[in-house]
C-alpha cells in the first residue's frame, strides 16, 4: 500500500539531519522498542488492566513508587494534561475557592472551568531582560492563604518551561499548616532527582504529576502521577484517573513507563552523571559570548533548560530560532519575544550539544550589540502576558456563553470568551470571562509581528478573537 503523507513525512524527517532540542527527551536516538504492532494489545488475560491493576501493572507502578520516593504512583496515557484533570477534579469539590500561579498550564484552567471553581491568582515575579518568570515564593503563598481563609487548594507550576523552581517545600508546609493540599504540575521535572535537584515528592506535595516524556527516555503522552498524605481523598481521585483516561489505555505507552523505570534503575545514575557533565561543559563553553547569552537563576533552577537570550542583541527570538532550524539543521523546542529555548535531556548526544554550541557561537560572532532602548510596548515588557486582567464573570460561567467574532483591533472592554494562549509553552494571556484591553491587544499583535503563535480564541485566518456577545 502506498504510505500516508504524515508517515511519509515523519520517516523523511527522521532520516534528516535535524537535531532536535525538543521533547520527547529520548530525542529519537535511544531506548529502542520493537515493532510495537507486535505488542499493541488490550486487556487480555495475564496482562492486568491500568483502572484496577492487581498484577504486572500494579507491580510496575510500585516499582515507580519506590524510585520516585512516593506512597502512590499511577501511570499515566494521557500525559501530564489527563494527570492535571484528575488530580484538582480528585481534590476539589465545586465552588471551591483555590489557590493558583497564573503562570500555570491550560489544562489547569480547563479543570478549573469544568469543576466550577474560583481561582485566586499568584503572580510570580518577572526578570524584565529576557522576559521569564520566576519560581513563587513561600511568602507570596503565606500572604495569600492569610487573605483567603477559605482556599481549599493550591495549584503551582515548578519546574517552569524555562526551568525556574519554586519553593515547593515553604509552599506545602504553609498550606499544611492550614489542612490545605498542594497539587504540584511538575511535567517538566520528571528528572530533578537525577540530577541533584529537590524535586515536589521530596519536598512534601500532596500530589505531583510529572510528564515523562518530556525528559526521560519514554514516549510521548506518558505520565506519572504521585499522590502523597492524608490531605487527599484518594478514592476520589483514583475514579478521576479513569475519568479522565481512556478505557482502552495502550500497552504500547504502559511498556515505554516501564521500560523508563527499568532503564532508571540498571542505567540512570552513569547517564545522568555522562549528561551533567555534557551539558555544564557546554554552559561553561559560551559563557563568554558578546551579545547572546545562556540564562542563569540566582535561585534553583533545571540548568539542562538551555534558554538562550537575545535582549542583549540585534536579535529577537523567533530570528534566532528560525537561524538555527534553516542554518544549521538545529530545531528548538520553543521561541519567545527575547529567548529561545533548548531543551536537553539524557538522551543528547555529545555531538548534538557540540553543533548548538558552535552554531550560537557563529551566530553571536555575527550579532551586533543592542545598545538602544527596545521600543515595546507596555504589554511586551512581560514576555509572555501575565499582566493582571478584570475578571467580569467566573471561568465556567463564560464557557456557557454565546460568543461572536470582533477583529483584535477592536475588541477593546469586551469579555474573551475562549483561552488566548501562546503554544508554546500554552500559558494563558486571558482566559474566559476576562475583559480584553488595550495593553493586551498590544501585547499579542507584538507577539504576531514576531512570528509567535498565538492559539484558542484568536483567528489566524482573519485576525479576530471570540467574545462573549452580550455582557453588561
Amino acid at each position: 500500500m502506498r504510505d500516508s503523507e504524515l508517515y511519509t513525512q515523519l520517516i523523511e524527517y527522521s532520516r534528516s539531519r535535524a537535531y532536535p532540542f525538543h521533547m520527547p527527551g529520548h530525542k529519537r536516538q535511544m531506548m529502542a522498542m520493537e515493532d510495537p504492532y507486535r505488542f499493541d494489545l488490550t486487556e487480555i488475560d495475564g496482562f492486568d488492566n491500568l483502572h484496577g491493576a492487581e498484577n504486572l501493572l500494579k507491580r510496575a507502578q510500585e516499582q515507580a513508587a519506590s524510585l520516585y520516593g512516593s506512597e502512590e504512583s499511577h501511570f499515566m496515557v494521557n500525559g501530564s494534561t489527563g494527570g492535571l484533570l484528575s488530580a484538582i477534579g480528585g481534590v476539589t469539590h465545586r465552588g471551591d475557592r483555590v489557590l493558583v500561579a497564573r503562570n500555570c498550564h491550560t489544562s489547569v484552567y480547563h479543570a478549573l472551568e469544568l469543576n466550577g471553581l474560583r481561582p485566586v491568582y499568584l503572580w510570580p515575579e518577572l526578570d524584565e531582560g529576557p522576559g521569564i518568570y520566576q519560581g513563587l515564593t513561600c511568602r507570596q503563598a503565606e500572604e495569600a492563604l492569610e487573605k483567603y481563609p477559605d482556599i481549599r487548594a493550591v495549584i503551582f507550576t515548578s519546574p517552569t518551561y524555562e526551568g525556574l523552581l519554586s519553593d515547593v517545600r515553604g509552599i506545602c508546609e504553609a498550606a499544611h499548616q492550614r489542612q490545605i493540599p498542594c497539587i504540584v504540575d511538575e511535567a517538566h521535572g520528571a528528572h530533578l532527582r537525577w540530577i541533584g535537584l529537590p524535586d515536589a515528592v521530596a519536598c512534601g506535595a500532596d500530589v505531583v504529576i510529572q510528564s515523562l516524556h518530556k525528559t526521560m527516555p519514554a514516549l510521548t503522552q506518558t505520565a506519572l502521577i504521585h499522590i502523597n498524605g492524608r490531605l487527599v481523598d484518594r478514592e476520589r481521585l483514583r475514579k478521576m484517573l479513569v475519568t479522565y483516561q481512556t478505557s482502552s489505555p495502550s500497552y504500547v505507552l504502559m511498556a515505554s513507563i516501564s521500560q523508563c523505570m527499568s532503564w532508571l534503575v540498571q542505567e540512570g545514575a552513569e547517564r545522568f552523571a555522562c549528561y551533567s557533565q555534557e551539558v555544564w561543559k557546554f554552559r561553561r563553553r559560551l559563557k563568554d559570548m558578546k551579545h547572546l547569552y545562556l540564562y542563569t537563576s540566582e535561585g534553583i533552577f533545571d540548568w539542562g533548560k538551555l534558554v538562550i537570550c537575545t535582549d542583549r542583541s540585534d536579535q529577537t527570538g523567533r530570528k534566532l530560532y528560525d537561524r538555527l532550524r534553516k542554518s544549521f539543521d538545529l530545531q528548538m523546542e520553543m521561541a519567545s519575544a527575547r529567548y529561545v529555548l533548548a531543551m536537553s535531556t539524557v538522551g543528547d548526544s555529545s555531538e548534538g550539544l557540540q553543533r548548538l554550541a558552535q552554531a550560537l557561537e557563529v551566530i553571536d560572532s555575527e550579532a551586533a550589540q543592542n545598545d538602544s532602548p527596545v521600543q515595546r510596548s507596555v504589554a511586551d515588557k512581560t514576555g509572555i502576558s501575565l499582566l493582571t486582567p478584570e475578571r467580569y464573570m467566573e471561568i465556567d460561567a463564560a464557557a456557557e456563553q454565546p460568543t461572536e467574532e470582533v477583529a483584535l483591533a477592536d475588541a477593546n472592554g469586551r469579555v474573551i470568551g475562549d483561552y488566548l494562549y501562546l503554544y508554546p509553552p500554552g500559558v494563558p494571556i486571558l482566559v474566559p470571562g476576562e475583559v480584553i484591553q488595550m495593553k493586551h491587544i498590544e501585547n499579542i499583535q507584538n507577539y504576531l509581528s514576531q512570528g509567535l503563535e498565538v492559539h484558542g480564541g484568536y483567528l489566524k485566518e482573519n485576525g479576530n478573537v471570540k467574545v462573549i456577545l452580550h455582557h453588561g
